[in-house]
């Protein structure tokens, strides 16, 4: 689990917030986006701060962004895509919801949801919830088959 985080957490951290916020159109150089310079879009629930969305060199459609939900708000009901994705939790606890199933969510965490699984997470704490969401569909590369 150690060598996961290591190689997971800086890495999704680096490609979701912490590197001015751009949409993509076609594959881009290599660079950085401030939060500061990302995307904002406010929302009922919280805010967004997107970093990257749109193709890269290995995806056909990628999103990276900076999520806080408030207290009690979810972002959104459970749903699904096709896209893999990672969810980083940096502050606050509340939980994740995947395939119906309900899993504490803290600091620290890192959420993996495979394409087409049900997931969402809600902040049932007092404090804002925060985290960093990664999501991806890889070029050619098809959802493997649920059973």
């Amino acid at each position: 689990m150690k060598k996961t985080l290591l190689f997971v957490v800086p890495a999704l951290c680096a490609a979701a917030g912490f590197a001015a916020a751009w949409t993509l159109k076609g594959p881009s150089a290599s660079g950085v986006v401030s939060l500061e310079k990302a995307v904002e879009k406010k929302t009922d629930w919280g805010g967004l701060r997107i970093s990257h969305e749109g193709e890269t060199y290995a995806c056909k459609d990628v999103l990276s962004a900076h999520v806080t939900v408030n207290p009690g708000q979810w972002p959104h009901p459970e749903h699904q895509h096709a896209e893999e994705e990672f969810c980083v939790l940096v502050e606050g606890e509340g939980v994740w919801l995947l395939n119906g199933k309900e899993y504490p969510a803290k600091k620290g965490d890192v959420f993996y949801v495979a394409p087409w699984d049900m997931h969402t997470m809600k902040n049932t704490g007092t404090k804002p919830f925060v985290f960093y969401v990664a999501k991806w569909n890889g070029k050619g590369v098809a959802a493997p088959e649920k059973k």
